[in-house]
């Protein structure tokens, strides 16, 4: 069997994994309707059983439930910050690598100061700061916002490094220089001629990217700087029941495994689609 073969064996197991995490993560508390909050107090830190499939936590949430729960929170922080990635990141890329200048410049610094600062720990530094009077004033889902503005703001300046750099070899090319020769306008040779080249190494990017997305949502999760009850998520669990790991520890493994089948899922997806580029 050859390379390629096994390449492409490779990228569609991954991908079908990821798409069957993203179909439980939208449908599976659906499906499965018991809450995720309610407390079986007769059935605490049990192990599964036909009334709780996964077992229960220490307070006889039930684990399946709370998983589903918490695999649609990671993925939706993760999808969040993607998208402010590649709004902020590729737009600002592109327009640095375009125009130059003093956007290229202001760009290029504002992407050196975040540079300068470990990401991960600029992004605890602003979850820890400002996630007490967000949460106080928008509940849950402001604290979720703010965990994925502080991964987003970490991140974009990556991205626009990335599309920065292309650009800026794209616009050298002979094709662009006969399209402007022809009367064709800065709105044009981008959105027609820039962008469509652009955009493979952008979907690339950012399919490479969720997987440090979502470990560092764990991360915060795990440092209680995620999502607050009754909203849990894959970190969070795992920072939950690892206080008790001697008395049941499948419900630290569960939520473990399951972070692991998604970032190594989509690591293998975006390091195809990377040699296919």
């Amino acid at each position: 069997m050859n390379a390629s073969r096994l390449d492409r064996r490779a990228l569609i197991l991954s991908a079908s994994v990821l798409g069957v995490l993203i179909v439980l993560a939208v449908l599976g508390p659906f499906i499965y309707t018991v809450d995720p909050a309610h407390a079986d107090v007769n059935n605490l830190r049990a192990w599964p059983s036909a009334a709780h499939p996964l077992g229960s936590d220490d307070l006889g949430r039930d684990t399946l439930a709370r998983l589903l729960s918490g695999l649609r929170v990671s993925l939706a922080v993760a999808f969040v910050v993607e998208a402010f990635t590649v709004i902020v990141g590729a737009g600002l890329g592109l327009a640095a690598g375009y125009f130059g200048g003093l956007v290229d410049f202001l760009v290029s610094r504002a992407a050196d100061m975040l540079f300068a600062f470990p990401g991960l720990l600029l992004a605890i530094l602003i979850s820890a700061v400002f996630g007490a009077s967000v949460g106080a004033f928008a509940g849950g889902a402001g604290r979720l916002l703010l965990v994925s503005g502080s991964l987003a703001i970490v991140g974009w300046p990556l991205m626009a490094r990335y599309v920065r750099g292309q650009t800026l070899s794209l616009k050298e090319r002979a094709f662009i220089e006969s399209t402007r020769a022809l009367g064709a306008g800065d709105g044009e040779l981008i959105g027609r001629h820039i962008l469509p080249n652009v955009l493979g190494l952008v979907i690339v990017s950012a399919t490479l990217d969720v997987a440090g997305v979502v470990v560092g949502e764990a991360t915060l999760g795990l440092l209680g700087l995620s999502a607050q009850p009754p909203q849990t998520s894959l970190g969070k669990m795992i920072a939950e029941a690892f206080r008790y790991i001697t008395l049941n520890w499948l419900q630290v493994f569960f939520p473990s495994l399951a972070l692991t089948i998604l970032v190594l899922s989509v690591s293998f997806v975006g390091d195809e689609l990377r040699k296919r580029a």
